[in-house]
């Protein structure tokens, strides 16, 4: 019988192990929803090559997330980003020279209507005077058109009639 080569396991390099600190927050127990557990720390064992000195991690917020990728500083992205903020500043401009002349209009609008005001008041004025002398014209003419009689004392007399 031939022997079969024994298979070479190579030793394995020594290992410590290392602990990592997770905060968990509270949180209702799945079994039991009557029970609801406090904020506390878990920590995981982790066994690692001895020669590796510490394994130091950073906080979550800390790091940027894996799908985070900025675009490269680019002169045609500042040169948009300065547009934007122009356009922004004239718009800016235009609502407040919007805003003084809606204010400007309201008060134009105020004595216009005013002065529509004194106008209705005046023709009404001006109608009822030509009504007036619609009047005495008539009567004027009435009294004109029909001569006197006889002429009065005073006429005959030379003198000016006193009216």
């Amino acid at each position: 019988m031939t022997s079969s080569p024994k298979p070479l396991v190579r030793e394995a390099g020594a290992t410590r192990v290392v602990e990592t600190r997770y905060e968990v927050r509270s949180y209702r127990d799945p079994d039991d929803p009557r029970v609801r557990h406090d904020a506390h720390a878990v920590y995981r064992a982790t066994r690692v090559p001895a020669q590796i000195e510490a394994l130091e991690t950073t906080p979550r917020n800390k790091a940027a997330p894996i799908s985070y990728a900025p675009l490269p500083p680019s002169a045609e992205l500042a040169a948009e980003i300065a547009t934007q903020k122009e356009i922004g500043a004239e718009l800016r401009a235009i609502r407040s020279r919007m805003a003084s002349v809606e204010q400007q209009a309201r008060a134009q609008l105020g004595t216009l209507a005013d002065q529509t005001e004194e106008t209705v008041n005046l023709r009404r004025q001006l109608e009822e005077e030509r009504t007036r002398v619609r009047e005495l014209e008539s009567k004027v003419s009435e009294h004109v058109a029909a001569p006197p009689a006889m002429p009065s004392p005073q006429m005959a007399s030379g003198t000016d009639p006193k009216w």
